[in-house]
C-alpha cells in the first residue's frame, strides 16, 4: 500500500504547483490520475485460498480532451471531455498485478455552483497480465481463466474547481473484469469502492466555460428497435456459438436517455455442456438450446454513441437447468450508423454479474405512429 500513499501525498501537493502555471492558453487537454481502494464482492475468484483476498487497490493515469461548445451536442452535455488512460491493480500481495488500458467519457451531468458539479464516467477498455493463481492448493490454476479480459467501468463524482487548473474528484467507483464468456473458466472480478482523483488543465478555466443560451426543445418519442447478435463462449474446454434476436419498443423520455421493454429469443450452443470422463462431451439437443427472456434497460445516449444497460429475465428455457440463473444483465456500447442502421457490442453475463458471453451485433431503428 506504499504506493498509494505516495499517490495521495502527490495528489495534496499537485493544486500548488499548478498556480504558477501561464493562463494564457487555450489548451484543452487535460491530465488526471487517481486512486481506489475497491472491495471486491459478488462472486470472488480467491476466496478459496488460505489468505482470502478482499481488497484491489487501483491506480489511474489519463489523458483527457475537454469539449471547446464548438458543437451543440457539447453544451447538452455540459462540456464533457473524453479520453483514455492507463490502470494499475493489485489483487493480494502481488498474487496478480494487471496492467489496464480504456477510453472514458465524462460528463458533468449537474452543476451545483460555479466551482461544484456532480459528474459520471464511463469506460471500457482491456486488461491483461493476469497472473495465475490458486492459494488453497499452492499451484497455478487460472483466476479469469484467460490472460486478456474486458474491463468496464462505471463511477460517480463531486467535482470541485481547487484552482484555475486543477479539479478535485471524490466519489464511487464500479469496475467489472472477466474474458466475457470466450474461455473457461470464467470466474470474474467485481469491485466497488471510494476513488479520489485530481485533473490537471494544460489550459485554466477549461472545465468551467459557459453554455449557450436556452437549449432547442425537446419532444419525447418512441421508437421500436430489432437487431440480432453473435458470440462465441468456451466451456468445458470447447467453444459453442451464442446468438440472440432481439426487439424493443424504447421511449426517449429526454435529450440523453432511453428506457426500453423487449424481448430476448437465444440460442446457446453450450446449454448443458460438461464433461463426462477424460474427454467426453454431453449437452442438451437442439431444441432444448432455445430460451427466451424479457428485459427492461436503459440507454445513455452520447451523440450516435449510446451506453446501454439492460436487466432480464428468462422466463422459459428449454433446458431448465435448477443451477442456472434466471436473471441476466447486458452492459455495452450501441453505435447508430445511420439514422436507422445501429451496430454494438456488449458483454452479457448471469447471476451475480457472471459474465456469460461476448456479443457483436446490428439492427434496425423504426420510429412509431404515436411518437408524441
Amino acid at each position: 500500500m506504499t504506493w498509494i500513499r505516495a499517490v495521495v501525498c502527490a495528489l495534496c501537493l499537485w493544486p500548488s504547483a499548478g498556480l504558477a502555471q501561464s493562463t494564457e492558453s487555450s489548451n484543452e487537454w487535460f491530465l488526471r490520475t487517481g486512486v481506489t481502494t475497491a472491495r471486491i464482492f459478488s462472486d470472488n475468484p480467491f476466496t478459496s485460498s488460505s489468505n482470502p483476498i478482499s481488497w484491489g487497490p487501483n491506480l489511474t493515469v489519463e489523458v483527457g480532451r475537454q469539449t471547446d461548445g464548438s458543437q451543440e451536442w457539447h453544451h447538452l452535455y455540459g462540456i464533457p471531455s473524453w479520453g483514455f488512460g492507463f490502470s494499475l491493480a493489485s489483487f493480494g500481495n502481488g498474487a496478480t498485478r494487471p496492467i489496464e488500458a480504456y477510453t472514458f467519457f465524462s460528463w458533468p451531468f449537474m452543476r451545483l455552483n460555479d466551482r461544484l458539479d456532480l459528474t459520471t464516467d464511463f469506460g471500457m477498455g482491456v486488461s491483461w497480465r493476469w497472473k495465475e493463481f490458486d492459494g488453497e492448493t499452492a499451484s497455478e490454476s487460472a483466476v479469469l481463466g484467460s490472460d486478456l479480459n474486458a474491463r468496464i467501468d462505471w463511477g460517480f463524482y463531486l467535482r470541485y474547481a481547487t484552482t484555475p487548473r486543477t479539479l478535485l474528484y471524490m466519489g464511487v467507483d464500479f469496475t467489472h473484469r472477466s474474458n466475457g464468456g470466450t474461455t473457461s473458466p470464467n470466474l470474474g472480478i467485481n469491485t466497488i469502492g471510494p476513488k479520489m482523483s485530481l485533473q490537471y488543465n494544460l489550459a485554466p478555466g477549461t472545465s468551467n466555460r459557459q453554455l449557450k443560451g436556452p437549449r432547442p426543445p425537446f419532444t419525447p418519442s418512441w421508437e421500436f428497435v430489432v437487431g440480432g447478435a453473435a458470440g462465441v463462449k468456451n466451456v468445458a474446454q470447447r467453444d459453442f456459438e451464442a446468438t440472440v434476436v432481439t426487439s424493443a419498443a424504447q421511449r426517449q423520455f429526454y435529450r440523453y436517455g432511453k428506457f426500453a421493454l423487449g424481448t430476448d429469443v437465444t440460442y446457446d450452443g453450450s446449454t448443458g455442456a460438461h464433461l463426462v470422463g477424460a474427454d467426453t462431451h454431453w449437452r442438451a439437443n437442439a431444441g432444448e438450446r432455445w430460451s427466451l427472456g424479457t428485459y427492461g434497460g436503459y440507454e445513455h445516449i452520447i451523440g450516435r454513441f449510446g451506453a446501454i444497460a439492460q436487466f432480464g429475465y428468462y422466463v422459459a428455457r428449454g433446458f431448465d437447468n435448477s443451477t442456472r440463473p434466471r436473471t441476466y444483465q447486458r452492459l455495452g456500447w450501441r453505435y447508430r450508423v445511420t439514422d436507422r442502421l445501429w451496430g454494438t457490442v456488449a458483454i452479457r453475463s448471469t447471476g451475480n454479474l457472471r459474465s456469460d458471453a461476448l456479443e457483436f451485433g446490428a439492427g434496425y431503428r423504426m420510429n412509431v405512429p404515436w411518437s408524441q
